[in-house]
């Protein structure tokens, strides 16, 4: 695939746990400070509870796509100007990692000390595997195949998440 090309791939593959599951059923959800990032992420809980118990399809799309929607939350709580997260292949095709935010007017800046603590504290984008790529992929608006980064709709990825809430 060609660098920066416009999303819409799909895979196959099973989720991976992650620290933000055992997190979050032993010591307490973060407190946020909006009612819509606290619906997504007790929903991103629910479907990760879910997915683990049945291995469901169903689970493992409303994984990635509450997943996608609590970093956007995060990112645009932290910078209301910022239009996409890079999100990053790492060395294995399971393994991605926030990188950088994009700004407005499209400068890359590195992610804040507090936008990675906070990113980080619920593992949201370890929830991003090959197995679920068909429902968070679509709300990447481009992918750069020289550096494996993915660029994370914000306003796309809040969206879904919210539209996913009342399905």
């Amino acid at each position: 695939m060609p660098p920066d090309q416009s999303l819409g791939m799909t895979a196959h593959g099973p989720a991976q746990a992650t620290e933000a599951h055992r997190r979050s059923t032993t010591e307490g959800t973060p407190v946020s400070t909006t009612g819509a990032e606290a619906a997504i992420r007790t929903a991103l809980h629910e479907a990760l509870t879910s997915y683990f118990a049945t291995g469901n399809t169903a689970d493992d799309h409303a994984l990635a796509v509450y997943s996608c929607s609590l970093a956007a939350h995060v990112v645009l709580r932290h910078d209301p100007h910022a239009v996409a997260l890079i999100i990053g292949e790492g060395d294995s095709p399971n393994w991605r990692s926030a990188r950088s935010v994009v700004g407005a007017n499209g400068t890359v800046r590195p992610l804040t000390d507090d936008e990675d603590d906070d990113l980080d504290e619920d593992d949201a984008v370890l929830n991003l595997v090959d197995g679920n790529a068909a429902a968070w992929r679509p709300l990447c608006s481009r992918f750069d195949s020289r550096n494996g980064e993915y660029h994370l709709d914000l306003v796309k990825a809040r969206d879904a998440g919210t539209a996913q809430l009342t399905t």
